[in-house]
C-alpha cells in the first residue's frame, strides 16, 4: 500500500471534522473555520484534503438538496452501516439506528430484490424542534 503523505494543513482539516462528528460542513465552511482558528491554509488545500479523507473513508459526502448548493461533508467514525436523517429547515443530521430500518432494508431485499446502500442514503424531513417552530407560526 502506498504511503499516504499528510501535511500539517491536511491534518488540520481532518482534525476539524473529527472534532465535530455530528456536523456537516461544506468545503467553504471548513476553509472558513480553519481561517477563523488562525490556520494558514488555502482553499485548494482544503478541497484536496477533503478528497483524500473521502478516499480514505474518513468523511462522507452528502449531495446538496438543490443543485445550486454545495455538497457537505461529515466525519465518518462509523464502521457500521446506517441511514441518516436530515432536517430540511435547520440542517441537523442524525444517525438513524433503529430496528425498523433493518426491517425496511430486509423488505427491500426480499420483496424488491434491491440492496440499499445505507452509507449513501439520506432521509429528509423536519426535526422535532423545527416542527414545533412551524406549529407556532400557524
Amino acid at each position: 500500500m502506498p504511503r499516504v503523505y499528510q501535511t500539517r494543513q491536511q491534518k488540520a482539516v481532518q482534525k476539524l471534522f473529527s472534532a465535530r462528528p455530528e456536523d456537516c460542513l461544506t468545503a467553504e465552511e471548513a476553509y472558513d473555520q480553519l481561517t477563523i482558528a488562525g490556520m494558514e491554509v488555502g482553499k485548494t488545500t482544503v478541497y484536496r484534503a477533503i478528497t483524500r479523507l473521502l478516499e480514505q473513508g474518513l468523511l462522507r459526502r452528502y449531495a446538496a438538496q438543490d443543485s445550486s448548493e454545495a455538497a457537505s461533508y461529515q466525519y465518518n467514525p462509523c464502521v457500521d452501516s446506517h441511514l441518516h436523517i436530515r432536517c430540511m429547515d435547520c440542517g441537523v443530521l442524525e444517525h438513524l439506528h433503529c430496528d425498523e430500518v433493518e426491517h425496511f432494508s430486509a423488505h427491500l431485499a426480499h420483496h424488491h430484490g434491491f440492496t440499499l446502500d445505507e452509507g449513501q442514503t439520506m432521509l429528509y424531513g423536519l426535526c422535532k424542534a423545527c416542527q414545533g417552530k412551524q406549529q407556532e407560526k400557524k
